[in-house]
């Protein structure tokens, strides 16, 4: 799991794993057809210190800890990713609704009408600090554009091996200080947005 203000409810984990697929996915299509107006464009912050590539790598060590039982600390660059991941995929849910005769759509198992990226940065992200440009070579970290079939951070990180070779990136946290919401606090039976705008009321 990663580690944010919130922990996690099974509803914004679900969120947050298909916004990272899915974006990871169309950024590599962009890349290998060379759209990078198109890459600037959508990740107008994280295409100033890192290229495409290097983005879906980031998104694939996101995903792996999403889906591992530990808990995980981001770096500034890893928040930085997951800040406008989210938002691109809020963004093109809420565009796709329209189309939507009963105004929600169907992400993982749940029906989920309106995504509120403001709602959902101030619940679970500590701050945004990470969009204040940093003076390091962000290059001396991160590979180039090479090919990502050799990489072994794929989406499904399908053994334990794998997974541990994508994490390794990653600081494990052994106190976790996270708040931790009432059940269905921010997402009820009968809610049409996440979060629901009516969580923490009677």
């Amino acid at each position: 799991m990663i580690y944010f203000q919130t922990k996690p409810d099974s509803v914004f984990n679900t969120i947050v794993q298909e916004a990272l697929i899915s974006e990871s996915i169309e950024i590599k299509l962009l890349a290998d057809d060379g759209a990078i107006e198109s890459w600037e464009g959508l990740y107008p912050e994280s295409s100033q210190r890192f290229t495409p590539y290097s983005a879906v790598r980031i998104m694939h060590q996101l995903l792996a800890a999403c889906r591992d039982s530990r808990v995980y600390r981001l770096t500034d660059d890893h928040w930085l990713v997951l800040y406008e991941c989210v938002k691109n995929f809020c963004s093109s849910h809420n565009d796709l609704l329209e189309d939507q005769g009963n105004g929600v759509r169907l992400i993982g198992k749940y029906k989920l009408g309106l995504l509120d990226d403001e709602g959902i940065v101030n619940i679970y992200f500590w701050d945004t600090d990470f969009l204040i440009p940093s003076h390091s070579d962000p290059w001396e970290f991160w590979p180039g554009e090479q090919d990502l079939e050799d990489d072994n951070s794929d989406q499904e990180a399908s053994c334990p091996a794998e997974s541990d070779a994508v994490l390794s990136a990653l600081e494990p946290v052994d106190d976790v200080a996270w708040t931790i919401p009432e059940d269905e606090e921010f997402f009820r039976s009968g809610s049409l947005q996440y979060p629901d705008p009516m969580f923490g009321k009677q």
